[in-house]
């Protein structure tokens, strides 16, 4: 779980764009696309995101066929929605529900959401997490942001586009999945093993990921996720003599686990340029403000001898999600060692969590961690076998493309940013099963905002939510209407 701290949370709301009196999200450019009505877009997509929240669906134990049911009552009698509910275990669920062209002519379109949510602790929110409450220009509420404000927003669309169907040439396909925030077998590896034919045509998909980024009452940037990190868990284990807590010992196991994880968590590992991250500091340079950043930017898109990657790379490395994006993350996440107050341990664990871009190498990342850590009674292992990364999604597609005309349409000045993530979403099995996949929540948010999801509190600026309807309907609307 992400707590931001109280210095921080403190200085967001101190910015005027975060005042009391509600924060600011700029009204979307031009007139609405054709056959969308915003007025109405808002009003429905806040109630139906209202009624999502109102649906536990913490996960462990998830209980998604309520969220699965809930959508199938809102779909089914719907023109030209094929709606299947599909059990995957007990109270478990995933929905696909197909708006089918009158006549297609090219092949559809996956807009996918995770119905589950993180759990949620009672004692630190303000209102209670399962009842969707607005203050101040906010609605509060477990799963707000992550997953169903992006799932709320695809429905509405959907329903907006099945009244002009006639004019589509590609089926759209809502995927409602189950098991996202467990990594279970219950959600998209039930629908891709046992119900892949319900999307196996398709040629793109949309999911959660990327970020619509509001900053000073403006949106700056859409970014989209062409591609993300693996991720990997390495054990390390010190083993040492054990004895009575009255009479120390050289060899104290916990204390060579913690100098070993103390220089590795000082560790940066080498830059790992690719295509992806070399494009998006190439277009984020264009709007960044610090010249030293800028530069930076620039000079990580394009160059190529190591010394002059590396100068860049640190002054990137600043700034933690840049330095996450430009090489493999290493985070010590669980320690555990010792059974009574007054007793050495013969052995102490830790955990890591380690993310590897596409194209990395885990074992040598492995290797270095063994080299760093530098102790003879510490050893680092990966648990589990390596596997390659699935290949980036193009930012050539008619997909992204309508996705980058849509951002432009809604907020002329923003630039749209294809990017790596270094979470892990359910988009990468799409990836890996050849339809390429692009990741955008869908809420415009402001950082402050973003920092809540899997926190307390979790919000998002009530304008957004018919923000993100008139988004998503305007890029299916782009790649998918004759």
């Amino acid at each position: 779980m992400v707590r931001v701290p109280a210095a921080l949370l403190a200085l967001f709301l101190a910015s005027p764009a975060l005042a009391q009196s509600g924060p600011v999200i700029p009204p979307a450019a031009g007139a609405p696309p054709a056959g969308f009505d915003r007025a109405a877009a808002q009003q429905q997509t806040l109630e139906l995101l209202k009624q999502l929240i109102a649906i536990d669906t913490q996960n462990p134990p998830g209980n998604e066929l309520r969220v699965a049911r809930h959508f199938e009552s809102l779909l089914k009698g719907t023109p030209g929605v094929e709606v299947h509910v599909v059990e995957s275990a007990p109270g478990r669920g995933n929905i696909v529900a197909r708006l089918r062209a009158e006549n297609p002519t090219k092949r559809p379109i996956v807009v996918m959401g995770h119905m589950d949510t993180v759990g949620a602790d009672p004692t630190k929110w303000t209102s209670p997490a399962f009842t969707p409450t607005e203050r101040d220009g906010y609605l509060y509420g477990r799963g707000t942001i992550d997953d169903k404000g992006s799932l709320a927003a695809t429905v509405v669309a959907m329903q907006f586009l099945a009244k002009s169907r006639g004019s589509l040439d590609r089926d759209i396909i809502l995927l409602g999945t189950a098991a996202e925030e467990s990594g279970g077998a219950e959600g998209v590896s039930h629908v891709l093993t046992k119900h892949f034919d319900l999307i196996k045509d398709a040629e793109f998909a949309l999911n959660e990921g990327g970020r619509v980024r509001v900053k000073n009452g403006r949106i700056v940037s859409v970014n989209v996720q062409v591609t993300e990190k693996l991720s990997y868990t390495v054990v390390a284990t010190a083993r040492g003599t054990s004895g009575h807590g009255s009479v120390p010992l050289p060899d104290n196991a916990i204390a060579a686990l913690s100098r070993a994880l103390s220089r590795v968590h000082e560790l940066k590992l080498p830059v790992q340029l690719n295509p992806t991250n070399r494009e998006y500091f190439k277009r984020l340079a264009t709007i960044e403000p610090n010249p030293d950043m800028r530069e930076a930017m620039t000079t990580i898109a394009t160059a190529t001898d190591r010394a002059v990657i590396d100068r860049a790379a640190a002054v990137l490395s600043k700034d933690v999600t840049y330095n996450a994006t430009l090489r493999t993350g290493v985070s010590l996440t669980m320690i555990n060692g010792g059974i009574r107050g007054n007793v050495i341990p013969s052995d102490a664990t830790a955990t890591l969590n380690v993310r590897v871009p596409p194209g990395g190498d885990i074992a040598a990342d492995l290797r270095e961690l063994n080299r760093v850590g530098g102790e003879s009674q510490v050893t680092f292992e990966v648990r589990g076998n390596a596997r390659p990364g699935p290949p980036a999604s193009s930012i050539s597609t008619p997909m992204f493309h309508a996705m980058e005309t849509a951002a432009k349409a809604m907020a002329p000045d923003a630039i749209t940013i294809p990017f790596m993530s270094t979470g892990a979403t359910d988009g990468a099995q799409l990836r890996d099963r050849g339809i390429p996949t692009y990741g955008i929540l869908l809420l415009p948010l402001y950082e402050e905002d973003e920092l809540r999801m899997h926190g307390d509190n979790e919000r998002t600026p009530i304008a957004s939510v018919g923000r993100a309807t008139g988004f998503i309907y305007r890029s299916l609307q782009l790649v998918a209407a004759r």
